[in-house]
């Protein structure tokens, strides 16, 4: 038996074989001491967090493990045309870039970046803030923003945003491959504060973060012989979460009864031709607005972020409409005050901005002040209950169980958005996460295979002749129910199933 010491260890004794031992030894022997340690800590909402979380380990292994197939004809058509367009692009910029300079132009390098934005071009510098320090910004919203003031910028920030974009499609691309050709990620299921999930390259330094993979390459991602992928999804689950623990009837109305974030488009863009006909008003929602994102996309980032706290000039940045558009949305979803004059000029610069309708609806409360009633009041409300909570504990329960304390300044606007965001954020995430582990570990005797997990939604595969007994055992693992606020909240789910990852159809009990 070998006797060791960690406080002072000697290895030069011993041999390659007795070394590996030892340091075995070791990690079992901390592992053991840490969890004496820790165990000693939990109270009953603690320890079920972390039983959960270990249960979790065993799917997001199983994922990382098995990998996705890749078709590689199609990461061949998919890329050359992408190569082509960024030597164009590239091309370019260097022609703009030495019209100024004389010099061509890394557009990777925040450097070269800085010197031409802000010097050669004289720019006035976009001015970033993370936790709590300041710097001169080169990141895609400092380019939009330059964009969209200063037209002599125009040629340069769209040409290295577009570079940007396809410079990423590029990577996903030529990830590296294992050695039986897939593509594989590693899972961490304890890596965030909300609980969510978040992915990176593989343990083998293979893979990238498939969480992120756009729609557009999801198609170069295929099931395994005689398999027919399946994605199961939770439908507009985070603002059923926030309809239910705000307790506002009308959004819980809104989420159970219509496409919620088509009718936050017809909130935001009044003019666009809306009908009376859902499938009608449902592909105009699903028109292109920006990059690769929709109208219904954007405007469910509006929903979402107004949701948690955003205000109208962090609404507008996101999702690139102007300061008076957002604050029109805002008003329409919560209700507030705002004075006449200011709509009326935002009336006269853009009549058909739906402006007029608030000027003839609002109550009048003072001489030039207009009071508004909103759609969604209670989530008002709401933000309110969690701020009291917040100052007071310092700490959220969500309806899962999964506790959080705050540790930065509790009065701080950003403390509160975090708080306010983080209930339904976490109630839905450990909410997919039951219903992956229940599809995992119930339907892996039945040739069920979880392949991804992709924050509200999960990827697998089964054999394609067995889609139909299968799909609805999945979709019942995906309904759990969950009690908020004294009443029953069911996540509706839906599931695709296709030959790749992106031409997907809604299964209907006859998909062959």
């Amino acid at each position: 038996m070998i006797k060791v010491s960690n406080n002072n260890l000697d290895l030069s004794p011993y041999n390659d074989d007795q070394i590996n031992w030892i340091y075995c030894a070791l990690d079992c022997t901390l592992t053991q001491e840490i969890w004496e340690k820790i165990s000693s800590e939990f109270d009953e909402t603690t320890r079920g967090t972390y039983d959960f979380e270990i249960q979790s380990l065993k799917p997001a292994m199983a994922m990382t493990m098995r990998g996705l197939r890749v078709d590689e004809d199609k990461v061949k058509a998919i890329r050359k045309p992408l190569q082509e367009k960024r030597l164009q692009l590239e091309r370019m910029l260097h022609l703009f870039s030495q019209s100024v300079n004389g010099k061509d132009l890394n557009h990777n390098s925040p450097v070269q970046l800085k010197k031409l934005l802000y010097e050669d071009l004289n720019l006035p510098p976009v001015v970033s803030y993370k936790k709590g320090k300041q710097k001169i910004s080169t990141d895609r919203d400092a380019l939009e923003s330059l964009a969209e003031s200063y037209p002599r910028s125009r040629p340069f920030c769209r040409t290295i945003l577009a570079l940007r974009d396809i410079d990423k499609n590029l990577a996903v691309l030529s990830s590296k491959r294992d050695t039986d050709g897939r593509i594989r990620c590693s899972y961490n299921v304890a890596g965030t504060e909300t609980g969510r999930w978040s992915s990176r390259e593989s343990p083998w330094r293979t893979g990238t973060n498939l969480q992120n993979i756009t729609k557009d390459l999801r198609e170069v991602f295929i099931p395994d012989e005689n398999n027919k992928m399946f994605y199961a999804d939770l439908e507009q689950a985070e603002s059923r979460a926030v309809a239910y623990l705000a307790a506002d009837q009308n959004y819980i109305d809104v989420c159970e009864s219509t496409d919620l974030h088509t009718e936050v488009v017809k909130m935001v863009w009044p003019n666009l031709g809306w009908s009376d006909d859902p499938v009608q008003d449902r592909a105009l929602a699903d028109r292109k607005y920006y990059l690769h994102h929709t109208y219904r996309d954007i405007c469910k980032r509006a929903g979402h972020g107004t949701n948690y706290g955003v205000s109208p000039h962090s609404l507008a940045r996101q999702i690139k409409i102007k300061v008076s558009q957002a604050t029109r949305f805002q008003l329409l979803y919560f209700g507030g005050v705002i004075s006449s004059t200011s709509l009326e000029r935002w009336h006269k610069q853009d009549p058909q901005g739906g402006y007029k309708e608030l000027i003839d609806q609002g109550e009048k409360i003072g001489k030039d002040t207009l009071k508004i009633k909103g759609a969604f009041p209670g989530i008002r409300v709401w933000h309110s209950a969690i701020q009291t909570e917040l100052l007071e504990k310092g700490s959220l329960v969500t309806p899962m169980g999964r506790r959080r304390h705050f540790w930065d300044r509790l009065k701080d606007a950003s403390t509160l958005r975090a708080a306010i965001a983080f209930v339904p954020q976490s109630t839905i995430g450990d909410l997919l996460n039951l219903g992956l582990w229940r599809v995992y570990d119930e339907l892996k005797d039945s040739g069920v295979e979880v392949l991804g997990q992709v924050h509200d939604a999960i990827l697998g595969q089964c054999h394609k002749d067995k889609i139909d007994e299968l799909m609805p055992i999945v979709l019942e693992k995906m309904h759990n129910p969950l009690t908020v606020n004294g009443r029953e909240m069911i996540i509706p789910s839906s599931v695709e199933v296709g030959d790749n990852w992106k031409d997907m159809k809604t299964w209907t009990n006859s998909i062959k």
